[in-house]
């Protein structure tokens, strides 16, 4: 019979092995996994692609890919069938996804998806007259410490309810559009030097829609490396891509470089249907004195009436961004 002491070495051996060895397992049919990506081969994929392609279909519960440190050159598409992905870098310096002008580098059309700490880029530069960064049409999905980083069309924010939270977005024109229902709070909405800037063009269609750009406790301003261009811009909060588009700007920094009218028009769309509101915003371009004299641009001057625009309401986040343990307002 075995002592018990070489009996309870035998069960430490076993349950470190077990432990050390469970990182790298995944699972199928449905069940949470945790898989790694890294570049030097020492995980279960070299590619976020292909960790992608390896996930289970329509799974309720997430899948989370762990990608390590180094800058993966790929499109990632994350296909319908691809459901509650959950995509985590080491940060968003470290862990870097990069496409080009040929294609969308990050393309999100399975629902439940989380993006957290990575850096996105498409390279394309200015001379592009569009290069997607992110294409998202995906169901309560989440964006959580990244870096988004294009010039014109960087975030297309297609559709479905979508939140980004403390998330640096850079471009030039019409950067981040879409027909989303979109929050973005505590995020930097960083314009790249250009002679003329729009930060949003939003394309609700229908009075009907519910859909919208938020955006609470951001910092609309100069990307850092362009600061001593800031007097060489002229930037407007947005424009309409189509007739109902909204944006709130609420409780935001808003930098010089902003025109005094704010708003600007978008070639063979109307302006007597947009909702272009602000709230309790500060910063030198956030005097609104000078706005554009539209029916729908207005200041708003009582908390409940930017309500609407709030995560809970626009969103329903209370119904699901709590079980992807992200924090909000």
């Amino acid at each position: 019979m075995e002592s018990s002491s070489s009996m309870s070495s035998t069960v430490l051996v076993v349950i470190f092995f077990f432990l050390s060895t469970s990182l790298s397992l995944y699972f199928h049919g449905g069940e949470a996994a945790v898989v790694i990506v890294s570049k030097d081969g020492d995980g279960d994929f070299r590619s976020v692609s292909e960790a992608i392609e390896k996930a289970p279909e329509f799974s309720d519960e997430p899948y989370t890919i762990q990608v390590r440190s180094g800058t993966y050159n790929e499109y990632v598409v994350v296909r319908p069938e691809k459901t509650n992905i959950k995509l985590v870098g080491e940060g968003p310096t470290q862990t870097r996804i990069v496409g080009s002008l040929h294609g969308t580098t990050l393309d999100v059309r399975g629902d439940g998806f989380v993006a957290e700490n990575i850096g996105l880029l498409n390279s394309a530069g200015l001379k592009a007259s569009a290069a997607v960064t992110v294409r998202n049409e995906a169901k309560n999905s989440i964006f959580f410490q990244c870096s988004i980083e294009g010039f014109q069309d960087t975030l297309w924010a297609v559709a479905g309810r979508q939140f980004y939270k403390n998330c640096d977005i850079y471009g030039t024109v019409d950067f981040i559009y879409g027909n989303a229902a979109a929050v973005f709070q505590d995020c930097n909405l960083y314009a790249r030097y250009r002679p003329y800037v729009t930060f949003t063009a939003q394309s609700r269609d229908s009075p009907d829609e519910n859909t919208a750009f938020a955006f609470q406790h951001c910092h609309f301003t100069m990307a850092p490396e362009d600061a001593a261009m800031k007097s060489k811009v002229r930037a407007t909060l947005g424009r309409p891509w189509r007739p109902y588009s909204t944006v709130a700007v609420i409780d935001s920094f808003i930098d010089s470089m902003v025109d005094p009218k704010g708003w600007e028009e978008m070639q063979g769309q109307p302006t007597d249907r947009v909702t272009y509101v602000e709230f309790n915003n500060y910063g030198p371009g956030s005097n609104t004195s000078g706005r554009v004299n539209w029916p729908g641009v207005r200041v708003l001057n009582d908390p409940n009436e930017a309500q609407p625009f709030t995560a809970s309401a626009l969103l329903d986040a209370d119904s699901w961004i709590p079980d992807k343990g992200i924090p909000y307002n």
